[in-house]
């Protein structure tokens, strides 16, 4: 999957996860469970992280399979491109922003 067609991704999670949740939320409501899904899936992936370097609790690493943290990571990806949408903002723009401030700021240190 190239990027282009993970965003088209993005739009149509959104139209089904907006048509699914009817009127029954506000857009402020809706950024708001968004964000509090971002730190679930976030608290996740940590879980994983530290299971994959063994720093987990003996009963969880039991269970650990090692594919939960390539999953993790794309479930954080994947509800902060959605919160990043329902919020208007324009994540490749933003970015390259962002890192021409990176290299800016990378080049006078040098």
């Amino acid at each position: 999957m190239n990027l282009e067609d993970f965003q088209k991704f993005i739009v149509e999670q959104d139209a089904l996860l907006r048509r699914a949740r009817g009127a029954n939320q506000t857009d402020r409501e809706w950024m708001f469970a968004r964000t509090i899904k971002l730190g679930e899936e976030f608290g996740e992936l940590c879980d994983e992280v530290l299971a994959s370097v063994g720093d987990q609790r003996k009963d969880k690493l039991i269970e650990h399979d090692p594919e939960n943290l390539r999953n993790e990571f794309a479930d954080v990806l994947i509800t902060l491109f959605l919160l990043a949408k329902s919020m208007d903002i324009d994540v490749m723009s933003t970015l390259d922003h962002k890192i021409e401030k990176i290299k800016a700021k990378h080049n006078k240190q040098l």
